[in-house]
């Protein structure tokens, strides 16, 4: 009969082993979100210096903010109709 609880053990401790041995060897970073480079694990946004990824990241936040308003005014225009309707408004 198999041991379910030996095996889990085994393989528990060699994750962890396995772990530690790549984390010695790893020093603690981030990526830049544009282009992918190792930056400092401080910065905050998490992007590079560079011109194009500040550029980029700008263009992003912009368009970002551009749908929330969006979905935003969609919604209302879905609900509202409907909200109106089943409050008696409108029939």
């Amino acid at each position: 009969m198999v041991d379910a609880k030996a095996i889990k053990d085994k393989v528990s401790k060699k994750i962890s082993s396995t772990r530690s041995k790549v984390s010695s060897h790893l020093t603690a970073h981030k990526h830049c979100r544009m282009c992918g480079i190792h930056i400092d694990v401080k910065s905050d946004p998490r992007i590079c210096k560079e011109v194009t990824c500040v550029e980029k990241l700008e263009k992003q936040e912009k368009n970002d903010k551009m749908m929330r308003i969006m979905f935003f005014v969609f919604f209302a225009a879905i609900v509202a109709p409907i909200a109106l309707q089943l409050l008696g408004f409108g029939a």
